[in-house]
């Protein structure tokens, strides 16, 4: 890994840390609500095994996921000479002001466009331009994941991934989750299964 992006994720790792323990109290804006240093890894070598270069991530929070990507996306740049791309989007600017200062201590910003605002309104948006990727993550509100992976869907090349998060935790979710299980396993595109890492992932490659 890339020394000056792991020296981020280390410190936002031990801050989840102390969240996910309730050993520390944070104000709302900097609640992480990160994914688990074992599904970054997991995130990364499924990148680098389609080596994906163009990233579309639904909901960045401290950007500790996004950073994730960015290391696995500069690995597979060694191999390859076209220019990277991560489109990050937030809904709250506090925590999008945190993203983005966390990428630059990570010398990542240059390679990571943070679109502000509603995720519903901001993917009909890249969709309109035509945008093409070749991984997504999905880790916003639950109450909307068919829209985002609809929406997403439709701008992942054929063979590429889409991820979400919480499918399995925490166990409040599960009625959105299960949901967007079924949606998703009904398509005839669509091959996905959960992996049980972090707080359970559902793994979708477009056919």
């Amino acid at each position: 890994m890339d020394k000056a992006i792991s020296l981020v994720i280390s410190e936002l790792e031990r801050q989840s840390t102390l969240q996910r323990g309730g050993k520390v109290a944070f104000p709302p804006d900097q609640e992480m609500l990160a994914i688990t240093y074992d599904t970054g890894t997991f995130f990364s070598i499924l990148i680098q095994a389609i080596k994906a270069t163009r990233i579309l991530e639904i909901g960045t929070s401290s950007g500790f996921s996004t950073l994730w990507l960015a290391d696995a996306v500069l690995s597979v740049m060694k191999r390859k000479k076209q220019r990277p791309a991560i489109f990050t989007i937030e809904e709250n600017p506090e925590k999008a002001k945190w993203a983005e200062a966390n990428f630059r201590q990570a010398g990542v910003d240059k390679m990571i466009e943070i679109i502000p605002g509603q995720a519903l309104h901001a993917l009909r948006s890249l969709r309109r331009s035509k945008a093409v990727f070749d991984f997504a993550f999905i880790d916003a509100d639950k109450e909307h994941m068919i829209e985002y992976f609809d929406l997403a869907l439709s701008m992942i090349r054929v063979g590429g991934v889409i991820a979400a998060d919480n499918i399995l935790y925490p166990e409040h979710f599960r009625r959105h989750t299960a949901k967007y299980v079924r949606h998703i396993r009904h398509m005839r595109n669509i091959q996905s299964v959960t992996v049980p890492i972090g707080m359970g992932e559902e793994i979708s490659i477009k056919l």
